[in-house]
């Protein structure tokens, strides 16, 4: 069905209003400029008290070695914004200069990020690990640069490493949703209620993300189902990237007769582990939950992965969702990155590119507020609450504790499936879940060990209810 360009800013801003997200900071969109300037906003005309050197932005991301799967995606999204802004005259006419550093080891992290400081970066897009986010963000509140953290989502980082931040944000959903997403879609896709007994083998990797899946997929599988419902038969702990053989891990799987697998291994580990998994038979004998198999580049998730396992996208974005005849907005990013890169996009390049554009966004507003260009300090509150559509859906800065400074969006998890008209196993069936209901709320108080979320799932959550 087609959209009226009435109809789709109709529809942007009674969604905008109907999902309670509305601030007094207004409607900001994630889109390249020829359709802001015809759809959204008058482009500017006349610009005042705006420095004339170059925007530089600071992008970090693993683009080499085992995370590459994941970090490369996310560095091209962000160029993607980078390079659209340009093309339109910059930002309040000042161009954009990337100033580009490898994300690795935290120590190694931080000294390149202090390093983009003396190359006078005025703001950052970056980071994917959990290990770096709590590294960086520190250096970030004292060095007072707006840092938008992509992902590195862990839960750790605005319950207990910043639990009060100034400069830094987080785009990507935040890390306990992401194990709780894939395990609702686990109970509901494997109709998990209807059977007296789960068998659970969980491998994960050995550092903050592999441990706050563990421990938000297991909570949801015995809240959910029951403690005396649930056995875990098997954890492992591969240490991340350190693993390349799993199939000491596979055959003690198959022998503890598991009947689900659940993970969050991710990029080439998942790769290595699922390849393995074939040749093993495992995928014969178990049904695999993962809570970020098909967040990775689409096309890296082969035709040779099996069906109808739980395919997670890190509860936040799949390019073929929201579907591109009702949201003209992914439909414009998914063709426009693929034409620019040769392939689809992931959801971190969905997250780095409204990152761009959420300061530009911002940054504007404050300038006509202010009639001038903003420090960095003033630009926060142009930015704390405040909403932006972009190609996932609506993204909502969170303004106040717990977890200041966190993005929200709507999660999503699916079905893997081959799908012919792209050659490679696609995430179907999509299962939307609103962020509301499986997050923390403003306001709420509770321990942080392991995390705020776990122990709101475990207090409040109805035993043997499904809450999607």
């Amino acid at each position: 069905m087609s959209v009226s360009r009435r109809d789709f800013l109709r529809g942007l801003i009674g969604g905008l209003i109907l999902g309670g997200a509305a601030t007094a900071l207004g409607l900001y969109v994630a889109a390249p400029e020829w359709f802001r300037r015809r759809f959204v906003e008058k482009p500017v005309t006349e610009v005042e008290r705006v420095p004339a050197r170059p925007l530089k932005i600071g992008l970090q991301f693993m683009t080499r070695g085992g995370g590459a799967p994941w970090g490369d995606p996310t560095f091209k999204g962000a160029m993607l914004a980078v390079e659209e802004i340009n093309a339109a005259g910059g930002i309040l006419g000042r161009r954009i200069e990337p100033v580009i550093k490898d994300e690795t080891s935290p120590d190694e992290t931080v000294r390149e990020y202090k390093a983009m400081i003396g190359e006078g970066i005025e703001f950052y897009v970056g980071l994917i690990s959990s290990s770096n986010t709590p590294a960086v963000a520190p250096v970030a509140e004292e060095a007072g640069i707006i840092s938008f953290f992509v992902d590195g989502c862990t839960d750790i980082l605005f319950e207990k490493t910043v639990p009060d931040p100034k400069f830094s944000f987080r785009i990507t959903n935040i890390q306990s949703a992401d194990g709780v997403t894939a395990a609702l879609g686990a109970i509901k896709f494997f109709n998990l209620m209807e059977k007296d007994k789960v068998r659970i083998a969980h491998i994960h990797p050995d550092y903050a993300y592999g441990r706050n899946a563990h421990a938000h997929m297991q909570i949801v599988f015995e809240k959910v189902l029951g403690r005396d419902r649930v056995e875990v038969v098997e954890e492992f702990w591969p240490g991340l990237f350190r693993v390349t053989d799993f199939g000491p891990f596979i055959t003690k799987m198959m022998a503890g007769r598991t009947d689900i697998v659940a993970t969050s291994l991710w990029a080439m580990d998942f790769i290595n582990f699922y390849k393995q998994a074939l040749a093993y038979g495992l995928f014969k004998v178990a049904k695999v939950v993962s809570t970020i198999s098909h967040g990775i580049a689409p096309h890296l998730v082969e035709s040779d992965y099996p069906e109808g396992f739980v395919a997670g996208v890190h509860a936040n974005y799949y390019f073929l969702y929201p579907e591109h005849e009702s949201y003209p907005l992914n439909k414009i990013f998914v063709e426009n990155y693929r034409k620019r890169w040769g392939e689809y996009p992931t959801n971190g390049s969905e997250g780095a590119y409204t990152a761009v554009y959420l300061y530009k966004a911002a940054v504007e507003r404050a300038y006509g507020a202010l009639g001038r260009w903003p420090e960095a300090d003033e630009l926060i509150k142009f930015i704390e609450g405040a909403s932006i559509y972009g190609p996932a859906g609506i993204l909502t800065i969170r303004a106040r504790r717990p977890n200041k400074h966190q993005g929200y969006k709507n999660a999503i998890v699916g079905i893997s499936k081959v799908d012919p008209r792209y050659g490679f196993n696609i995430l179907a069936n999509p299962l939307r879940i609103p962020i509301e209901r499986i997050t923390v709320p403003e306001g709420w108080e509770g321990r942080e060990d392991p995390t705020m979320a776990y122990n709101w799932i475990r207090e409040t959550w109805r035993e043997g209810e499904l809450p999607v």
